[in-house]
């Protein structure tokens, strides 16, 4: 019994034995760690703090609300801060230039976010641009698009202090008027009371403007070079920081670059609805088609209205022209035989004359004459007599050569212009002339008698000579007892 004792005495004094011993190394265990993790710490370096000043007031790249830092750049220095281990501490400024002059007194050491400039350079150095963003110009509503600067023209531009567009402008635009304001959203403002007449911004900072402030009488009128490629600027006393940071932007993951710009864009396409523009514009085009329609039909009546007295004026000079032709004919024609008249004979035998002094060719010609007897009972009606003068007429026609003319000379008298024919030639025409007349025309008609006489041209004779000469021989001939032809001497 005491052995049994004495056995579960020792069994229980091993046990504690063993969880004493397993006590003490845990504590032992735990106080080597400490003392391993605690020279460490206190060996380890701590974070570099970095003071920087921002713009308080360009909104959404950058701005102070509350004390805070917030907007584009307030995300990247989240980002390098964590994949750089530089811890950044906000130095508050109440304008950009102030910040220009806080980076440059070194009361901070960097400004997060501006551009590239030869007057920053003199004080600042540059990382690596991580954000780019375009500037625009901004008038009010009527201006014309403006092709960059060199559109803006007379207009008064307003530019933010400090901005590089001062330098930009001054130097290569020195003709452009200048007015420097304290911020955007400053310029802006002065813009939409009309105090300036164009403003110089940023695309995002102008539309969080327009739109948060409902702002209706402001556009967009044209793009302003050159872009803003937005960097850190550092005073050149801290420049060791520099590579720091371009390591952190390089390593900068894309879709986070594309996350911070979603995040704070809020370009907006504005649609406007100007009514009483859409009824000028209706009205207008209305009353141009209302023209439209009125002039055509206006030159469709004239055209008309033309085409009808056009075809009038036609009908005109046709009829004209015939009665022109009608009154040729009967101003050289006889009207009861049809055969040449007075003049036309004079006309053509002046010419013969004329021909003959010049070339002396001969001419001949021949006087036909058709009498009327008379009785105890008058003379022939007058219709019969007129129908044996249109066939004596017509046998004159039908006998002569074709470059005979024959005219009416009188009311009984007939005249045959013979050119280029001699007193023979004329001879042989006119017997078979006055024998065709008289057998064919006045056989059986014993009150009408034929007769004719025939001469030659002769030098230095004038027609009334030439037909008074013939005329004689014709004479001769009704003495002799008509139907036949006596030449003239």
């Amino acid at each position: 019994m005491v052995f049994l004792i004495l056995s579960r005495c020792l069994r229980l004094f091993s046990i504690a034995i063993l969880l004493a011993l397993t006590f003490s190394s845990e504590i032992e265990a735990q106080s080597v760690q400490q003392q391993i993790t605690q020279p460490q710490s206190l060996n380890a370096k701590p974070s570099r703090v970095v003071t920087y000043c921002v713009d308080p007031n360009w909104a959404p790249y950058e701005a102070i609300r509350n004390h805070n830092h917030v907007g584009v750049s307030a995300d990247y220095i989240k980002l390098i801060s964590e994949l750089s281990g530089l811890t950044f501490e906000l130095v508050p400024t109440d304008t950009w230039e102030q910040s220009l002059e806080y980076v440059q007194k070194g009361n901070c050491q960097v400004l997060s976010m501006l551009n590239v400039s030869d007057f920053r350079k003199q004080f600042l150095n540059f990382s690596h641009p991580y954000f780019e963003a375009p500037n625009i110009l901004v008038a009010r509503s009527g201006t014309p698009i403006l092709q960059g600067y060199g559109g803006v023209g007379h207009r008064i531009v307003g530019v933010v202090k400090g901005y590089r567009q001062v330098e930009y402008i001054s130097r290569n635009y020195p003709e452009i008027r200048i007015k420097l304001v304290e911020s955007e959203i400053d310029g802006l403002t002065q813009l939409s009371r009309g105090e300036i007449d164009v403003m110089v911004g940023s695309l995002m900072s102008v539309n969080t403007y327009i739109n948060n402030q409902k702002v209706d009488n402001l556009n967009i009128v044209g793009y302003a070079e050159p872009f803003d490629s937005l960097a850190f600027g550092v005073n050149k006393s801290f420049s060791d920081i520099i590579p720091t940071l371009n390591s952190a932007i390089s390593r900068i993951p894309e879709h986070r670059k594309i996350d911070i710009y979603k995040r704070w864009n809020n370009v907006q396409v504005r649609y406007e609805r100007n009514y009483f523009k859409l009824l000028i514009t209706t009205a207008i085009v209305l009353m141009i088609v209302v023209g439209l329609v009125w002039r055509n039909r206006t030159v469709s009546q004239y055209s008309r209205l033309i085409k009808q007295k056009n075809n009038e004026i036609e009908s005109l000079q046709t009829t004209l022209l015939d009665r022109n032709r009608t009154l040729e004919f009967l101003s050289a024609h006889d009207t009861l035989t049809g055969l040449y008249n007075r003049n036309h004979m004079i006309q053509k035998a002046e010419e013969e004359i004329s021909r003959f002094q010049r070339f002396h060719t001969t001419a001949s010609l021949i006087v036909v004459e058709i009498a009327v007897k008379r009785d105890s009972r008058g003379e022939l009606a007058e219709f019969d007599r007129e129908n044996i003068l249109k066939q004596v007429a017509s046998q004159c026609l039908a006998t002569v050569r074709e470059v005979d003319i024959v005219s009416r000379f009188t009311g009984e008298q007939f005249i045959i212009l013979c050119p280029q024919t001699n007193l023979d030639s004329g001879r042989v025409l006119a017997d078979r002339l006055v024998e065709c007349i008289d057998q064919d025309i006045l056989t059986g008609n014993t009150k009408m008698q034929v007769a004719a006489g025939l001469s030659e041209l002769k030098e230095s004779e004038s027609f009334t000579d030439w037909f008074e000469r013939t005329t004689k021989a014709l004479y001769h001939s009704k003495r002799l007892g008509y139907a036949m032809v006596t030449v003239a001497e």
